[in-house]
């Protein structure tokens, strides 16, 4: 879940900030592993209204940047110590991770009525940066979404603009 707020110049520029919190849980294959965190991420960007007619409806492309610290649990089978015999169970708990990500946002919001619009949109999320355990990636990570080189995304919007309404012909 997430909320954004964003400033309106001139219904060209768009800066916006996101806040939200994202949690996953991923039982493996052979049900005797799980993934698991839960935590908060933020992004700043800024989109651009390329609708070129003066029209209540925007097109925009934008640019995000997100980052997320977070601790993720990872439970796994036992494994065999090749010099003792004995069995090692794989529990390591709070484990410290951080990312950094770049997003490429197109996206398009129609007005319903008065104040309230309805949005959607696509983004195509490249990661910068990421600090984890030295024994391996968390699966997850939050904000950005399954971990790996890069990844698609995409939101709806419930948009409140009390900003100066359009009035046509301006």
């Amino acid at each position: 879940i997430e909320i954004a707020g964003r400033l309106n110049l001139k219904e060209k520029v768009f800066p916006i900030f996101e806040l939200g919190v994202a949690e996953s849980t991923r039982i493996g294959n052979s049900k005797d592993n799980e993934f698991h965190t839960t935590a908060p991420y933020f992004r700043i960007g800024f989109d651009v209204n390329a609708n070129k007619k003066r029209t209540s409806n925007r097109l925009t492309v934008g640019f995000r940047y997100g980052y997320s610290s977070f601790k993720y649990d990872f439970v796994g089978p036992a494994i065999q110590d090749p010099v003792w015999g004995e069995n090692i169970p794989i529990n390591m708990k709070g484990i410290d991770a951080s990312a950094m990500w770049g997003e490429a946002v197109l996206g398009f919001e129609a007005k319903i009525w008065s104040f309230l619009r309805l949005g959607w949109n696509a983004r195509y999320k490249f990661r910068f940066s990421q600090k984890h355990y030295e024994y391996g990636e968390p699966w997850y990570i939050p904000g950005y979404g399954p971990n790996g080189a890069n990844c698609w995304g995409g939101t709806v919007n419930v948009i409140f603009d009390f900003g100066k309404t359009m009035k046509k012909g301006k």
